[in-house]
């Protein structure tokens, strides 16, 4: 999944991270609240969580806490313009996964998140093997037949949905809401086009279609 959630009272700021994080192939949702936060996490699974610490309604911390609480382990980047050392140790211990003062740099930014969302991919079994394919998740890595295939951050997003339910059909709304951010312009056949390309690249008959329901990756 390639789907982030910034958690940002500053607008501004949040716009600014959101183009940042499309310009790099995530899907994005903003929220400037502790309620809308509270919300969305309810109903949608992110990838990674960037938090802000100063909310209109209340304390980013208190939504970090809730979010650990629940035994949710989506990283969480905090992000703060005036925390101190031990602030920050508490953050960490309450269960942040990482911290970043601002004014911050975008490309370090990113790399941290990508680091927190390798992280929480990594497996128990580290490599995966389906037919002809071997997957490194914790790597975004596929090989068929021994040959690395590239596959852009949409078409990760998706293949990874239908990795993480192997066997099982997942609905074509399930992948929507996994790759898509809330607000996308969504075309009626986007999900149809990724499988495709995707199948092109692994084999037809690795992802089966359940017409009218959704698609399920082989098992084995």
């Amino acid at each position: 999944m390639s789907r982030l959630l910034i958690i940002e009272d500053d607008l501004t700021q949040g716009k600014a991270i959101y183009k940042i994080l499309k310009a790099r192939g995530f899907a994005v949702d903003v929220v400037t609240t502790r309620a809308d936060a509270e919300d969305i996490l309810r109903s949608t699974p992110f990838a990674c969580i960037v938090l802000d610490l100063m909310l209109a309604d209340g304390s980013g911390e208190d939504v970090l806490l809730s979010i650990r609480e629940r035994s949710d382990p989506t990283p969480v980047i905090i992000l703060s313009g005036h925390a101190g050392a031990r602030e920050r140790a508490r953050l960490l211990h309450a269960g942040a996964d990482d911290f970043m003062n601002k004014p911050y740099d975008p490309d370090e930014l990113c790399a941290r998140i990508y680091n927190a969302t390798r992280r929480q991919s990594l497996s128990p079994l580290p490599q995966i093997t389906i037919r002809s394919l071997v997957i490194r998740p914790a790597e975004r890595l596929v090989k068929c037949d021994g040959q690395r295939i590239d596959l852009s951050p949409r078409e990760w997003a998706v293949f990874e949905c239908l990795l993480n339910r192997r066997g099982h059909l997942v609905t074509r709304d399930r992948i929507e809401t996994a790759v898509y951010d809330f607000g996308s312009d969504i075309e009626s056949n986007a999900v149809q086009v990724y499988i495709s390309r995707l199948r092109k690249k692994m084999g037809r008959e690795m992802i089966e279609t359940a017409r009218g329901f959704g698609y399920s990756l082989v098992a084995e």
